[in-house]
């Protein structure tokens, strides 16, 4: 499965200053994988103190990224 950043995804990646590495880290081996609105998913990982969270959507055989950010907490759903 490809993964591809959506433009909102790429201009977020570097206002925040996070690392694609990490972004595909989270899609590759998430610690949770949570249903979202529209179809969407958000995978967490956890990297110490804080969890990264990856909003996505699947088309096709893309996993296209959609926005990413750090977290303290998993909101339970």
């Amino acid at each position: 499965m490809n993964i591809v950043f959506s433009d909102h995804s790429e201009i977020k990646i570097k206002q925040r200053k996070i690392s694609k590495n990490i972004v595909i880290k989270t899609l590759i081996s998430p610690d949770l994988i949570q249903l979202s609105y529209g179809g969407r998913q958000t995978a967490f990982k956890n990297f110490g103190k804080n969890f990264m969270a990856v909003t996505f959507v699947k088309e096709n055989d893309d996993m296209v990224v959609i926005t990413q950010h750090w977290v303290a907490k998993i909101k339970k759903k």
